[in-house]
This record gives C-alpha cells, sequence and structure tokens, in this order.
C-alpha cells in the first residue's frame, strides 16, 4: 500500500496523451487506473494505430471542425513531421498510404505502445484516482492507493468512448472541482442509428457516396449496418447528430431519363443496379414497390420515386446508445478555460489538460492521436519552462 508521496508533476492517464508527455517529461509520475497503458491505443487503425495524418500544419487543423483556431499552434508546433520524427527516434519507422494516414511499418499497435512505454517516465498501473483537491499551492491526488502530492498536474484522463478501455470521464470529474466547465460529452466518430434503417443491407459496403445530415455534408465510403449506417462518411458526421437530426444519402446522382433509356426488357432492379454500379440487395431495399416491374412497365410516379431514392434517401438518425463504440468523445473541458499555446489552464494555476479530456475531436484518419501527441508536447514544453 502506497503512503502519501511527492512528485513534481503528476500526470492522470497513460493513454495515448498521457504516454507521449511521459516520454517528454520523464520528472512525471503518471497515475494509471487500468493494468497496463494504452489499451484504447491498441484498437486504433484496426489494431494498425494510424498515428497521425501526412499533412502539413496549415492543413491538418482543417480536420478539426469548430476547433482550427484552437488546435493550429500545437500543430504548427509540433505536426505530423515532428510526431513521424519523434516515433523514429524511438526506433518506430512509419509509411504513408495513399490517403496520407500514417502508419508503423510494422502495421501493428503493439509495437507503437511498447516503444512509448520504454521510453517513458515511471508509471504507476492498476491506480484509481478518487478526488483531485488544490490546496496551498499544491494538488492532492485521492487514490485507492494512497495520496499523491504534486506541484504541478496534468489531466491526459481521455474521454467517455470506448469505456472497456478504461475512458471513464472521470477527467470531467477532476477539471470540475477545480473549477472547469464541462461541455456535455457525445459521441463522435461512430456509427449513425436510422429510424429507417436497412438491415436487410447489413455488411454492404459503397465505395463513394455522399451525405448530408442537417445541412454538414461529407462524402466517402460507407458501411451498412444492422440498425444504421457507418464508415468514414457517416463517422465524419456523426458529431453534429441530435435528437431531430435527418440523415439523406445520396447513392447516385440520376435523373428520370436516365432510368427510362435503360433496356425495357429488364427487371427495373437488376437494370438500375448495373447502370448505376450499385449492389442488387440495396437496390431492392430501396425500391420494393417496382420488385417486380420491369423497365418498360415504370409509371411516372416510379420514375420519380427511383430517381428521388438513388439521389437522396433519407431517414431520422441519432448516435443514442453508440458512446461505447464511438472513436472518440465530442465535448469536454471547455477550451476556452485553456491556453492553447502551453495547454495551461486558465483558472487553475499549476493544471495543465491535454488530449481527448479536452472538448477536440477530429475526423478519421489519425487527427485525433495527432492532437493528443501534439498538446502533449506542448504540455510538456511549458512545464520545462517553468
Amino acid at each position: 500500500m502506497l503512503q502519501s508521496r511527492h512528485a513534481h508533476v503528476i500526470c492522470i492517464g497513460a493513454g495515448a496523451a498521457g504516454l507521449y508527455f511521459s516520454t517528454l517529461c520523464h520528472e512525471a509520475l503518471v497515475l494509471e487506473r487500468n493494468d497496463r497503458p494504452g489499451r484504447k491505443l491498441l484498437i486504433t487503425g484496426g489494431g494498425g494505430c494510424n498515428f497521425t495524418h501526412d499533412l502539413p500544419p496549415s492543413e491538418l487543423s482543417l480536420h478539426y471542425p469548430d476547433r482550427r483556431t484552437f488546435v493550429s499552434p500545437a500543430l504548427h508546433a509540433h505536426g505530423a513531421d515532428a510526431i513521424r520524427a519523434r516515433f523514429r527516434s524511438l526506433s518506430i519507422d512509419s509509411v504513408v498510404r495513399e490517403d496520407g494516414k500514417v502508419f508503423p511499418r510494422g502495421n501493428d499497435a503493439r509495437d507503437v505502445l511498447s516503444a512509448l512505454e520504454e521510453a517513458s517516465g515511471t508509471i504507476v498501473t492498476g491506480c484509481h484516482v478518487e478526488e483531485v483537491h488544490r490546496k496551498d499551492g499544491l494538488f492532492a491526488i485521492d487514490t485507492d492507493r494512497g495520496v499523491f502530492i504534486s506541484d504541478i498536474l496534468v489531466i491526459a484522463t481521455g474521454g467517455l468512448s470506448y469505456p472497456s478501455t478504461g475512458s471513464t470521464g472521470d477527467g470531467y470529474d477532476f477539471a470540475r472541482s477545480l473549477g472547469h466547465t464541462i461541455v456535455p460529452p457525445r459521441p463522435a466518430l461512430c456509427r449513425l442509428e436510422l429510424e429507417s434503417a436497412l438491415p436487410e443491407c447489413e455488411g454492404i459496403s459503397l465505395g463513394e457516396v455522399g451525405l448530408d445530415l442537417d445541412g454538414h455534408k461529407a462524402s466517402g465510403p460507407l458501411l451498412f449496418t444492422r440498425t444504421g449506417v457507418s464508415g468514414p462518411a457517416a463517422m465524419n458526421l456523426s458529431r453534429y447528430a441530435t435528437g431531430g437530426s435527418v440523415l439523406r444519402i445520396c447513392f447516385r446522382d440520376v435523373e428520370e431519363a436516365a432510368i427510362r433509356s435503360l433496356e425495357g426488357r429488364r427487371k427495373a432492379v437488376n437494370a438500375m443496379a448495373s447502370a448505376f454500379s450499385l449492389p442488387d440487395r440495396l437496390v431492392r431495399a430501396l425500391l420494393p414497390s417496382v420488385m417486380d416491374k420491369t423497365i418498360a412497365q415504370l409509371t411516372k410516379g416510379d420514375l420519380k420515386i427511383c430517381a428521388r431514392m438513388l439521389n437522396g434517401f433519407s431517414s431520422p438518425c441519432s448516435t443514442s446508445g453508440c458512446m461505447k463504440g464511438a472513436t472518440v468523445t465530442r465535448g469536454g473541458v471547455c477550451v476556452d478555460e485553456v491556453d492553447r499555446r502551453t495547454f495551461a489552464s486558465r483558472l487553475c494555476p499549476g493544471l495543465y489538460i491535454i488530449g481527448e479530456a479536452l472538448d477536440v475531436d477530429g475526423e478519421c484518419g489519425g487527427y485525433n492521436l495527432t492532437f493528443a501527441f501534439a498538446s502533449a508536447y506542448a504540455a510538456a514544453g511549458a512545464i520545462a519552462s517553468r
């Protein structure tokens, strides 16, 4: 059982941000509730760990909706090139895929985690932080393994997404107790649940579709689930979903005349699927009213329905119940209360908040890990200069 212990710097959380911070600030003592650090890191990029995106800082910042100004200084100070160089110094070479995503050459998140662990300072695992207090210029961190005292405290606890990896939202309580405002957390980069789901299309994957969610647009691959849709296009829009949201899917930009011009004797569903490069199963699900008709038998009303469904299938949607499978959390510590260059609290001297604990969420493609590392770098540099 650990007794009261003092460290100049204590970091709560050994996820991506906390581990990266620890490799840069060896004097920091890191407290981690899980029995091993980096559990969420192991599942990123499908287990391959897409840890950044090959773009210059000015373009990287465009992939953080509503937070471009806030993330810009950190990305300019420590962007994709710097992150790749940092991992190279830790013996992790990386490769850039055609879509710009950067992965470790071995395509194994375990290599990245092992490199970070080996380069880190002291990490106390299996340590559940219960409360945080500040008194007389010091932080007191009450844990189930004793009380830790520090001059500087870093909150790197992540958000609420994937709670099975240890993301419980505790950091929000710690930040709130130290005076910070918490923007209500919601799932982001997750599937969209559709009221008019197409369960018969489960497993169908489309290469390029256009989506519109309440005026927010995205395009890219789409995957049908039993209860809705997933894939990068849908996930990038999920952050905007509210209780009254409607998703519109444009499968193909098709005019009625183009449908009418197809071979008249062919079954309408088969002809449209072939002509517009769509799966038969999807077209049947979208257009059950013309299932048994040939092209020649389609009425003007049928043609309108066909064109409308292919151009703009729509359904009420939500992300209700999706937090446990969300890649990242939207919401968290209000960024107006944090210095965007150092990630120091504007309200509580000696406090720093980094990574997903903040109200920052990026798009699919390595952007959220990029911010975790960049914010950790900024905080480590600021602490070193104190």
